[in-house]
């Protein structure tokens, strides 16, 4: 642009040069021409020197979001490896509190086996009545813990073998019962 202005000077020169041999009119017009070429010129001159002034701006502010995007890049990559982190620990987690709640309640049920067997007294077999009318001796007591159930209407042995998961065998050994003949009211001793 400079090479431009000083061609335009000294081709203004060289025409004003030209003119004083040719004479005043000529040359008033030439240098008015000259003028008009180096008005042109220099506004020409201003707009491009506005427009890298502008661009020269943009291109500061291209390199500050420049910027801006690479540490949201790296942001981004630090949350990711976060989150593989925690997905990777989220198992573990689950299994200690898993393991700390069953823990908890053992230990609650351990408590309550122990307060039940303390509260439960055992009650005394009932005597059986045999055909001549003798007491029949009371069946062996039972041995380790263990708590009184009294039979309800509809219970039967086998029944009350499935809900206390005790075998019938065993509920018979314990109580002295000859055979699965059951009736209201009566105490049965069952293993804990």
């Amino acid at each position: 642009m400079k090479r431009r202005l000083i061609l335009l000077f000294a081709a203004s020169a060289a025409i004003a040069g030209f003119a004083q041999g040719q004479g005043g009119s000529r040359e008033a017009f030439l240098r008015e021409q000259a003028y008009a070429e180096m008005q042109r010129v220099s506004g020409q001159v201003d707009v491009l020197a506005s427009n890298q002034e502008e661009l020269g701006e943009r291109l500061v502010k291209v390199e500050a979001l420049k910027n801006e995007i690479a540490e949201l890049r790296a942001e981004i990559a630090a949350l990711k490896a976060t989150n593989a982190e925690l997905r990777n620990r989220i198992p573990a987690l689950v299994n200690e509190a898993r393991a700390e709640i069953v823990k908890d309640l053992t230990g609650k049920i351990a408590m309550m086996q122990t307060k039940l067997a303390a509260s439960v007294q055992p009650a005394p077999p009932p005597r059986r009545q045999t055909s001549t009318g003798a007491a029949q001796s009371a069946p062996p007591q039972p041995v380790g813990p263990h708590r009184e159930y009294v039979v309800k209407s509809g219970d039967t042995l086998s029944l009350i073998s499935t809900v206390f998961k005790t075998p019938i065998s065993r509920i018979k050994e314990m109580n002295g019962l000859k055979s699965d003949m059951i009736r209201p009211g009566q105490k049965l001793i069952l293993p804990l």
